[in-house]
């Protein structure tokens, strides 16, 4: 019996069978149990229907996809959306629906705070972004049910995970403006315990150190339009002669710019500078933003084959967990000084 079942019958006080006929529109309940039964449900947010037909099958067809509620990934930088609809599209072509989810990352500990799993509404969890808690991952692989990771990883873990490769494009990105002839260039980065952060960490110090040129990071905890607009303060303070930027993301790279501009810095004139990610509005901006381009609806529809193999493969105990890597590409603008590409 569902462990969601037995919570709605013990709160509403009554057995579980009477819970399952009211649930089912069954018979032999009276309406006001029926009523108070259904309100119960309706405060746990529980899916009757869904939550039946697990009980009946193996699979409930559903996915989960799990971000940070703290994200602004959905608002001011739209690069999850965009996996999500990649990943939602190939899910549907084998009749599998997706359920979005946030977690609040602060009190989300164990597999046992995340709902879809402990009601056995999902038949698989994709947990996306580098800030969800590494303890709440051990706990939903723990608890058996297959768990893929996007734009994350973990070093100590045997986990499935879809990434790109960040320090390719973090390298990329740090060589082009070395070409340009800068030499005293900074990095703006997000948290060095988020994996994509810390990559393209790795990639910036290697082409730096290919170079033989001296490296400035700059860390803030998020990598928001204001959090650059932080990091590029601390960087005029700390390297005031600096001439090019290289920022973790095109949300950080736009806030460095404004607080650039405030400052009568010219970009790219004075200050050249580069993103990540390759959101919808880089080309937009003013100037347009030079970035590192990644193919995120690719991102989708490979997680959602890799999720696909595990729940058809999982306990098998020949399989071993994959993890992707995406290629990732240059993509020119004005902000770092050169013509776009004719293609952008």
């Amino acid at each position: 019996m569902a462990e969601g079942l037995e919570e709605i019958a013990a709160r509403a006080g009554v057995s579980i069978a009477t819970a399952s006929r009211a649930l089912n529109g069954k018979g032999g309940v009276k309406e006001e149990t029926r009523q108070r039964v259904l309100m119960v449900a309706q405060d746990l947010q529980y899916a009757a229907s869904m939550a039946g037909r697990g009980l009946s099958t193996s699979r409930t067809e559903t996915i989960s996809f799990v971000v940070s509620r703290k994200s602004d990934s959905f608002n001011d930088d739209p690069f999850y959306p965009i996996i999500m609809r990649g990943l939602e599209s190939e899910l549907s072509n084998h009749g599998y629906h997706l359920l979005m989810s946030t977690i609040d990352v602060t009190q989300s500990k164990s597999a046992s705070d995340f709902r879809p799993v402990m009601e056995r509404r999902v038949d698989g969890v994709i947990l996306v972004g580098p800030d969800i808690p590494s303890r709440l991952i051990v706990s939903l692989q723990q608890r058996g049910i297959p768990v893929l990771l996007i734009d994350n990883d973990l070093a100590a873990l045997s986990i499935d995970a879809v990434n790109i490769d960040n320090k390719q494009g973090s390298r990329q990105a740090t060589e082009h403006l070395i070409q340009h002839g800068h030499r005293t260039i900074v990095s703006l980065l997000g948290p060095e315990n988020w994996h994509s952060s810390l990559m393209r960490g790795q990639g910036y110090l290697e082409a730096m150190a290919a170079a033989n040129l001296t490296p400035h990071i700059f860390r803030v905890d998020a990598t928001t339009a204001k959090t650059g607009a932080l990091a590029m303060r601390q960087a005029l303070e700390s390297v005031p002669d600096l001439t090019a930027i290289f920022a973790a993301n095109d949300a950080m790279a736009v806030g460095a710019i404004r607080e650039l501009l405030q400052r009568q810095r010219r970009v790219p004139e004075d200050v050249a500078v580069i993103g990540f990610d390759d959101v919808a509005m880089s080309e937009l901006y003013e100037p347009p933003l030079t970035t590192i381009g990644v193919f995120k609806r690719e991102i989708g529809r490979q997680a959602a084959r890799q999720m696909l193999d595990m729940l058809n493969e999982y306990g098998s105990p020949d399989r071993a967990p994959m993890k992707i890597s995406l290629s990732t590409e240059l993509v020119l603008r004005r902000s770092c000084g050169c013509q776009p590409t004719p293609e952008h």
